[in-house]
């Protein structure tokens, strides 16, 4: 039996498709197929680079001024709201599957994050958020300690 390495991003993601098999047998929408001004959540990516955790959301037609991150308990939120876009007097809509409305994602990070060096960027609809040295503070931390004479 092979040792493996935890994943609890991948997990995460895992359990999430899970729900929307689930789901979609009961014949409600899932995430995938919400439509129009009905809840929709952006696409996210979670990646480690060195001891750094980056998260990328998709969010595009979002102004960064209407996305809010924060960090509370060792859980970071990513809530937002895109905008519906009304219809012109001149034109109208053939096809509409574009999701509108708010949304909020969080997860969950290590014990030990300091939210003062978490930085975010905003560039051409991605958002990128940098937790530096996130994985480090998961690591356990070992101390030695020395053995004495006894008496």
């Amino acid at each position: 039996m092979a040792i493996m390495r935890w994943d609890p991003f991948g997990e995460m993601l895992r359990m999430q498709r899970d729900m929307d098999r689930i789901f979609s047998r009961l014949g409600a929408p899932s995430e995938t197929e919400n439509l129009g001004g009905v809840a929709w959540m952006p696409k996210i990516d979670v990646k480690s680079k060195g001891d750094d955790i980056v998260v990328r959301a998709e969010l595009p037609g979002i102004n960064p001024d209407d996305v809010d991150i924060e960090l509370a308990d060792n859980v970071l939120t990513i809530r937002g709201e895109r905008k519906f876009e009304e219809e012109k007097e001149d034109e109208g809509w053939l096809i509409r599957e574009s999701s509108y409305g708010a949304f909020e994602r969080s997860m969950v990070l290590p014990d030990g994050v300091t939210p003062d060096n978490i930085k975010a960027e905003y560039r051409d609809g991605i958002l990128e958020i940098h937790v530096p040295k996130a994985l480090e503070a998961a690591k356990p931390k070992t101390t030695k300690i020395a053995i004495g004479k006894a008496k």
